[in-house]
């Protein structure tokens, strides 16, 4: 078992790869509180560097200490490497659920580059599949409106998933609509389905298409406008139905 030591708040700074982005300060004052009741449960882990400690896990804990106005604080004392350092804190997170997926993808970035890894290399550090570090990393794809609500969770990781399907062009229009009408992920993968189908189909002429693309430019123009409208295609095998359903 590792030693634990009590060493002085102010030798302690920050990871430089710590991934999370976000530290709630309600959450902080919560935490602060319940280790006043009830003491520093599990102590913070660093690493030594010259004359100060870098902290390796634990930030949230770290924190609600500074709150308290403690001078010290248990910690394990480990002796890791840079990278090893970056590993840890990023595992650490992501094993307890502490990133939103966007921190988790832009942490995984972040490590891939400054360790010159594969995603292949990056997953098997983690123990994940390969597909779930890709999956991550394309979130990093969109707009910076739709990564921002991903990282307010106004929508989930799969609604992002299944935006990366749509049109740039008529990415912004699905979203609101997506978000206004609170789809879940289902509807909203099945509206994105039907939005992309026709598109993709091989037995629809070049006319018909043309067809389709008015009639969605008078929907977009709708939305626009500020009418609340749902836009639906469906597929038979001999005709295209394109329905727009306005509010009143």
């Amino acid at each position: 078992m590792k030693e634990i030591l009590k060493i002085k708040i102010d030798k302690i700074v920050p990871n430089k790869n710590q991934p999370r982005l976000d530290f709630y300060d309600e959450s902080i004052k919560g935490l602060a509180e319940s280790i006043k009741e009830n003491g520093l449960l599990q102590p913070i882990t660093v690493r030594q560097i010259d004359n100060h400690y870098e902290l390796i896990a634990g930030e949230r804990r770290f924190r609600a200490c500074q709150l308290n106005g403690y001078k010290e604080v248990e910690a394990i004392i480990l002796d890791k490497t840079d990278e090893e350092s970056a590993n840890l804190a990023l595992v650490e997170n992501l094993q307890r659920e502490d990133l939103n997926a966007i921190e988790q993808a832009m942490a995984m970035k972040k490590i891939m580059k400054s360790h010159n890894l594969t995603q292949n290399e990056l997953a098997q550090r983690l123990g994940y599949k390969q597909s779930t570090v890709a999956n991550k990393l394309r979130l990093l794809k969109l707009p910076e409106y739709i990564k921002n609500a991903i990282s307010q969770g106004t929508i989930t990781e799969r609604h992002a998933r299944a935006l990366l399907n749509v049109d740039p062009k008529d990415l912004e229009n699905v979203y609101l609509t997506i978000t206004n009408r609170k789809y879940n992920v289902s509807k909203t993968e099945e509206y994105i389905k039907e939005l992309t189908s026709v598109h993709k189909s091989k037995g629809v002429s070049n006319n018909v298409k043309i067809g389709i693309n008015t009639i969605k430019q008078a929907y977009d123009l709708c939305r626009k406008s500020g009418i609340d409208a749902e836009y639906h295609v469906t597929e038979y095998d001999d005709s295209i139905k394109v329905v727009i359903k306005m509010k009143k």
